[in-house]
């Protein structure tokens, strides 16, 4: 693979050993803990899945993938233990483990943990290119990052707990253009409060003041993804509105002084495509090398002339253009689900409002609570404040995601591209459709 995702990922291989019980070792679920470093504080997120496998995120920046063993040491180790404490877990939780091995492999997992909390510049992309966090690789138990949407604080908070009760560690903050920037702050607030990774979603020019991203630094921001559709003034403000690429330029030096990783959004229509390489160039040398493309597309030819957008059949060399472009660059990138243009509304709006979420395991939860799979139509799976998850996670909308993408979408057309691995970019089933 040779998207960024690869050079992030770090896979944590353990011990090959029977479990002596059928279910996991580890009960499912989402562990949180933090560590005392020489510099600062190292924050750990470790979800366990069904099947007793699991994932740490250190810092809300790297992750490591776990086998059942790999959970049992890792949580050991979080938790303090001695190296004979787990040792003797292991030997309790799986048949024929041998002392030397899980002494060697003690040690090699708490080498990586020391590895990957070590700070950085990215943040957390789960991505079904990589097999590891797949949704059907392994038995989840929810995706790993929920987009909602800013709101009053009676309604955000219990979400931001329903999501953290059921296994969601990462939470990306919608702001629209009319959000009160207190709700903001509190919906960080209670996101830190919890052990979330919190990271927020906007237009420059709705984060363009340096009091207000204080106060969301003093929360515990991880991130910020905004709008950067061209390096040209004139292409960028089409679509964001007058002044705003100055603003993101603006952002962007403010979010390097402060070294909080900056994610920039780059919609995909023919202008911006046809000024990609100049937008590259120049958010790299800002020192912005998270590139996240959102591509818009339509099945109706008459209406992508006339907004300048992409159909079905050309998607294929739109993404080969965007990867290449990528990777010359040396750019660290993620590809969000296409987006079907919708007529009823204008494409500066469209592009405005973005992607659903961000990449394939991951969910939108709408500020009334209904849940939404990453593709396909806009159809509620059921309603965090009255659903139990599992009814959820399993209902029809979900159900006929996972088939989607457990259907193996590549072909001799475009071998090789990552925005293939989840489903085909021609086919519009696969795309993230209007209700």
């Amino acid at each position: 693979m040779k998207d960024w995702l690869k050079r992030l990922r770090t896979r944590m291989r353990s011990l090959t050993l029977s479990p002596t019980k059928p279910e996991a070792p580890i009960a499912p679920g989402l562990y949180h803990a933090v560590h005392e470093t020489d510099r600062a504080f190292a924050r750990f997120h470790l979800r366990v899945e069904r099947d007793g496998s699991g994932m740490l995120i250190a810092n809300a920046m790297a992750t490591a993938r776990l086998t059942q063993t790999g959970v049992v040491i890792t949580k050991g180790l979080l938790e303090g233990q001695k190296e004979a404490q787990i040792v003797q877990g292991l030997k309790k939780h799986f048949s024929g483990a041998r002392d030397d091995v899980a002494r060697a492999d003690i040690a090699h997992i708490n080498g990586i943990i020391e590895q990957i909390k070590a700070p950085g510049d990215t943040y957390p992309v789960f991505n079904i290119e990589d097999a590891a966090t797949s949704p059907h690789a392994t038995e989840l138990i929810a995706p790993f990052q929920a987009s909602v949407p800013v709101a009053p604080p009676d309604v955000i908070v219990p979400l931001l707990d329903k999501l953290w009760s059921i296994g969601i560690p990462h939470v990306l903050l919608l702001l629209p253009d009319d959000a009160d920037p207190a709700h903001l702050i509190r919906a960080v607030e209670r996101a830190e409060d919890l052990g979330m990774i919190a990271g927020v979603r906007g237009r420059a020019s709705n984060l363009h003041d340096a009091g207000f991203l204080a106060d969301l630094k003093l929360a515990g921001i991880d991130y910020v993804t905004f709008l950067y559709a061209s390096s040209d003034a004139a292409v960028h403000d089409a679509f964001c509105g007058d002044g705003d690429l100055a603003a993101a330029e603006w952002l962007l030096d403010w979010l390097e002084e402060q070294q909080i990783s900056a994610v920039a959004e780059i919609p995909l229509v023919q202008a911006t495509l046809d000024t990609l390489e100049e937008t590259t160039e120049a958010l790299l040398a800002k020192g912005a090398d998270n590139l996240s493309f959102v591509a818009y597309a339509t099945t109706d030819a008459v209406r992508a002339e006339q907004d300048g957008i992409f159909t079905a059949k050309g998607m294929a060399q739109v993404a080969t253009t965007v990867e290449e472009s990528a990777n010359l660059a040396q750019a660290r990138f993620m590809w969000n689900p296409p987006v079907e243009r919708d007529p009823a509304v204008s494409l500066t709006d469209q592009v405005f409002a973005g992607p659903r979420c961000s990449g394939d395991v991951a969910i939108l939860v709408e500020a009334n609570g209904d849940v939404i799979p990453p593709r396909g139509r806009h159809l509620a799976a059921g309603n965090l404040n009255s659903d139990a998850w599992e009814t959820i996670w399993n209902a029809p909308p979900f159900q006929a995601y996972r088939e989607r993408v457990e259907t193996p979408t590549r072909c001799d057309v475009c071998p090789g591209l990552a925005i293939c691995a989840a489903d085909c970019p021609r086919d519009p089933d696969g795309w993230a459709r209007k209700a």
